[in-house]
């Protein structure tokens, strides 16, 4: 019994040896997600500052609240970026999770966000967008089923074309949350 014991252990520390060196090698050659988006995301960061003060919402409700966009950084595949889902099949950006990240800026009609057709889920609650109007650039996402803009302070209405034309939506959440 005891030889059987040795060899399934000896096995097993084989085993885990080949699997180490095969997931690191894989994660050193090969990107999932296309150069391009990668890019587009950086951009995207860009447009924004950091701002801690704006976190408030996110500590009392014990909120993940950090900034995420701070380790994206040019070079790398933003597949294990925070906030960041890719398809592991097409690499396209898929999910952006980007609530309680300290952002603080406008998203114009013109921004890289809009560059991400198959964007599933959107998620930017607990940011600072005051004076961001939410345009109709959100209704180019034809895959959104999941979108989630609580906390914004609009600049003006929402658009009635976009409110009435997202039969895709599983969940919209928008509103002031304090």
């Amino acid at each position: 019994m005891s030889k059987h014991l040795l060899l399934c252990f000896l096995f097993f520390i084989s085993f885990s040896q080949l699997l180490l060196s095969s997931s690191s090698s894989f994660s050193n050659s090969t990107k999932i997600c296309p150069h391009a988006q990668s890019l587009t995301l950086l951009q995207f960061k860009q447009s924004f500052s950091i701002k801690k003060s704006y976190s408030s919402y996110c500590e009392y409700r014990h909120l993940p609240n950090y900034p995420k966009t701070e380790y994206w950084k040019e070079g790398s595949d933003c597949y294990p970026w925070d906030g960041v889902t890719c398809d592991l099949v097409t690499g396209h950006v898929i999910e952006l999770d980007l609530s309680c990240s300290w952002l603080s800026g406008t998203i114009y009609s013109n921004s890289t966000l809009f560059l991400f057709p198959h964007l599933r889920r959107l998620n930017l609650a607990f940011n600072d967008f005051y004076g961001s109007s939410v345009s109709t650039g959100f209704g180019r996402f034809s895959s959104l089923t999941h979108l989630n803009l609580y906390d914004w302070d609009f600049q003006d209405q929402f658009h009635q074309k976009f409110l009435t034309s997202p039969t895709w939506f599983h969940s919209i959440s928008l509103g002031i949350g304090l």
